[in-house]
């Protein structure tokens, strides 16, 4: 199988998926696989300039090298690109341009084979509000997070509502951002402090959330997509002795442990039958992960999910790979084979579709 990388991105994870990257290279060159051969490197800077390198059998460079090596290109001609180079495309990219459904349209529009998966599924992981919705629909055995969704084109509704619902410890959260970028908790709310938090994300987030803090343990759950089975990986707990799990506690080395140790059968039970049925029902692609957190009366609620979730050495979802057995190539090798699946079943979906004809007989 000849492979693409695509990182980087205008997104607040840039650096991040360039450390997913970097990882990914890592192993790739190491690997005794034959049947994965890299072919094609396609870096989004922040900018928004397209770097694309062939590979040509050589080594998969590290960042830097690769940006000393590529060629750039306007944005604008990413699909030109990727549809002539006519390769798998697996992709690294994270938060905007990533997960917010744009690739995964472009890639469906274009017929371009690769891991992007459904635009509707990006699009409500790229959503706290409305996949919090949802996903509390699905299961109706979580306890819904008391939330307000302020607008920031609504500002003074939102705030009343804010603080007429909710009081004590808060936590504020972007609504579209991803890697817990600008997520802060608070002890009371007042109108000062959303006033003030509106206006240091007014330029990231055109909203944000405001959700009662929840105290209890933090556990996530992989899963592992293969065609319409959905495979739970091993539950991680996060052992975190700050209490919470924000921007900096995931960026600094040692806040937080994560532990694959026994969880209450009854709890793994109901966590795995959960992430299963949101894995499926959003559709995700090939691999995906679930956040909750349960307080000391056993009552489970719903973060997120995360459809590229982090891939770095020192990321969770790497841990729960190797936890089960599997590696990385492994996920390549099943992104490639669910998307063969999933193209044959949409070409007689086009071609039968194509024999309709509205208003004739």
């Amino acid at each position: 199988m000849r492979l693409a990388l695509m990182y980087g991105g205008r997104s607040v994870e840039h650096d991040w998926s360039i450390a997913m990257y970097n990882h990914f290279a890592d192993v790739l060159n190491d690997a005794v696989d034959a049947t994965i051969s890299p072919a094609f490197i396609y870096h989004i800077s922040r900018s928004g300039d397209l770097l694309r390198l062939a590979l040509d059998g050589d080594r998969l460079p590290n960042h830097d090298e690769f940006s000393t090596r590529a060629e750039t290109y306007s944005l604008t001609s990413l699909a030109h690109i990727l549809k002539n180079d006519s390769t798998f495309v697996f992709s690294l990219l994270q938060g905007q341009d990533g997960e917010d459904g744009q690739i995964q349209a472009l890639a469906q529009f274009y017929d371009i084979p690769g891991s992007f998966g459904d635009k509707t599924a990006a699009m409500l992981s790229a959503d706290k509000f409305l996949q919090g919705l949802i996903v509390n629909r699905l299961c109706p055995e979580l306890t819904p997070i008391p939330t307000i969704h302020i607008s920031q084109g609504d500002l003074d509704a939102g705030i009343s509502e804010a603080l007429r619902h909710l009081t004590g410890p808060c936590v504020l959260k972007p609504n579209t951002l991803g890697g817990s970028f600008l997520t802060e908790c608070v002890d009371d709310l007042s109108e000062e402090c959303l006033r003030s938090y509106s206006e240091r994300i007014a330029a990231y987030d055109a909203s944000f959330l405001v959700q009662q803090r929840i105290f209890g343990t933090e556990y996530t759950c992989g899963v592992l997509v293969n065609r319409h089975e959905v495979r739970p990986l091993p539950i991680a707990r996060i052992n975190n002795p700050s209490g919470f799990l924000g921007y900096d506690q995931k960026t600094q080395k040692g806040s937080y442990i994560v532990e694959f140790q026994k969880v209450e059968d009854c709890l793994q039970a109901s966590i795995l039958s959960m992430s299963c049925k949101i894995a499926r029902e959003f559709g995700l692609h090939t691999f995906g992960r679930l956040d909750f957190i349960v307080d000391d009366q056993r009552r489970v609620y719903f973060f997120e999910v995360n459809v590229v979730p982090g891939l770095t050495a020192g990321s969770i979802f790497p841990k729960m790979l190797a936890e089960a057995g599997f590696d990385l190539c492994h996920i390549i090798r099943l992104a490639a084979s669910n998307e063969t699946y999933q193209r044959r079943r949409e070409e007689v979906r086009k071609t039968e579709t194509s024999h309709i004809r509205y208003g004739r007989p």
